[in-house]
């Protein structure tokens, strides 16, 4: 079993694309609520459009990242790196649901 790096297969292909897009939206949503200036507890759609649909995108990206993570290596055998790094972010997200 070799370990690589990048993903082979495109189920890992669209987990490490999946995660690197909840990267991108945590880091927009960290940019947006210090430009806003507001402490909303639970931020969402309705309080603050713009913010609770960034910070809904990022969860559901890191959930679904880690949904095609978990295909990628048990049905497909694709033993990157990067498709274990994006599974357990994806499973803490999903159990703090």
């Amino acid at each position: 079993m070799k370990m690589t790096f990048l993903p082979k297969t495109p189920a890992g292909k669209w987990s490490v694309s999946l995660f690197i897009a909840f990267i991108a939206l945590a880091v927009a949503g960290g940019m947006i609520s210090s430009i806003q200036g507001k402490t909303i507890e639970y931020p969402n759609p309705f309080n603050s459009p713009l913010l609770g649909t960034v910070i809904y995108l990022m969860f559901s990206s890191v959930i679904i990242a880690s949904i095609t993570g978990l295909i990628a290596v048990k049905k497909n055998n694709d033993n990157s790196i990067l498709v274990y790094l994006s599974i357990p972010h994806g499973i803490v997200f999903l159990l703090a649901l």
